[in-house]
């Protein structure tokens, strides 16, 4: 997750974001945390560029997450 916001930590709202996934103690917690994830990059790249990184940690929660939840934005 940290590396889906390398280029965005400049923003106020990533840096609250990567505090929320510092603190987050579970793969559940970080997932949850996707659609706030999505909204910062979306903000400075666009929603094109968002969902692709979004899309790009579904194969590192598998096997954490149920299937149903792990679906492409």
């Amino acid at each position: 997750m940290h590396r889906t916001l390398h280029d965005c930590s400049a923003s106020v709202g990533a840096q609250r974001m990567i505090f929320k996934i510092n603190l987050a103690e579970t793969p559940a917690e970080l997932w949850q945390l996707r659609s706030d994830v999505h909204l910062c990059i979306s903000r400075l790249h666009g929603q094109a560029e968002a969902a692709k990184r979004i899309n790009t940690l579904l194969a590192g929660f598998a096997g954490w997450i149920e299937p149903a939840q792990l679906v492409h934005i």
